[in-house]
């Protein structure tokens, strides 16, 4: 999400890794400004997107209101030029009980509130807004009735889809 490129142009294969390509983090370093970036300790935000910004906004802390609530922090008190977040939870529940599951509903909500409330704060400090996920999902039928889960990774359309929605502050805020 940071190089615009594939696999084999960027060269990451696991958290680990350094790219092999220029990134976002570059671009914005070259333009004398700082970039941010936001995640669980052991997440792709952390362990990955993490070492390469300017600022680091790891937590140990369990919750993507925790992730909000520290995307508005940096925002309003360190005022990078790029910000890049992952809501690590959503991707656990929907995991956890598949797409399609009752279960993820209260996390849909929610994540709909957090959405909401940094659309607003962002917007009205002159950030633009992109949302989008890193893959689509499809349900795996749980063994012995115990209901789904969710999988991704293969060809289906389900796993190709990935919604993104962008929000410009001057359209936010008017």
């Amino acid at each position: 999400m940071v190089t615009g490129t594939d696999l084999a142009g960027h060269g990451i294969h696991t958290y680990d890794d350094h790219f092999q390509c220029e990134t976002l983090f570059d671009l914005v370093r070259a333009a004398g400004e700082r970039s941010a970036a936001i995640g669980f300790e052991g997440y792709t935000g952390s362990r990955l997107l993490g070492r390469f910004a300017d600022i680091d906004g790891v937590t140990a802390l369990e919750t993507d209101d925790w992730i909000a609530d520290r995307v508005i922090e940096i925002a309003r008190e360190q005022r990078p030029a790029f910000v890049i977040a992952q809501l690590g939870r959503v991707d656990d529940i929907f995991h956890r009980y598949g797409p399609s599951s009752p279960e993820v509903v209260p996390m849909l909500r929610g994540t709909d509130a957090r959405l909401d409330r940094l659309t607003g704060v962002l917007t009205k400090l002159g950030y633009g807004i992109v949302i989008l996920l890193d893959h689509g999902q499809h349900d795996i039928p749980g063994e012995l009735g115990r209901g789904h889960r969710g999988g991704h990774g293969s060809d289906r359309d389900e796993d190709r889809l990935v919604p993104c929605t962008w929000v410009a502050p001057w359209a936010a805020n008017s």
